[in-house]
């Protein structure tokens, strides 16, 4: 159990990693490319179906921002008695650089769940989302 835990543990620093290099290859070996994949964010607005509205998403961000540095601070991962399906939740504080602006945002909540297949962990609903009243820090 605590091998399977490690293995999801794995998939989700990727998947932050991925934002930090902007890395789309990594990014996509770790999602699902399920046309139903479920993905939100804070804005109601930002409601996602499927890993090509995903990938686009990413692809467009990533083209205006310049630096990212993302530190989880309370990663936590669960998974199903019989071992096949896990899901995290993790508060993340995410740093930015875009043009000559340093914009800090703490306590980006990612939680989200992920189905092992052909012995390999992929995330199959994600969400990320800013607690309201957060302010923005622009250094």
């Amino acid at each position: 159990m605590f091998s399977q835990k490690s293995n999801v543990t794995k998939v989700i620093t990727k998947l932050l990693v991925s934002y930090e290099s902007k890395n789309m290859e990594l990014l996509s070996n770790i999602m699902a490319h399920d046309e139903d994949m479920v993905s939100f964010r804070t804005d109601l607005s930002e409601h996602f179906i499927g890993w090509e509205a995903w990938k686009t998403l990413h692809l467009e961000q990533w083209e205006v921002i310049d630096e990212t540095k993302i530190t989880s601070t309370d990663l936590t991962v669960f998974l199903a008695e019989k071992g096949n399906i896990a899901w995290f939740s993790d508060v993340t504080n995410w740093n930015f650089k875009i043009k000559d602006n340093s914009i800090k945002i703490n306590n980006i909540r990612i939680n989200g769940v992920l189905e092992k297949r052909k012995g390999k962990w992929k995330i199959v609903q994600i969400h990320m989302s800013i607690p309201q009243g957060q302010s923005i820090e622009y250094e």
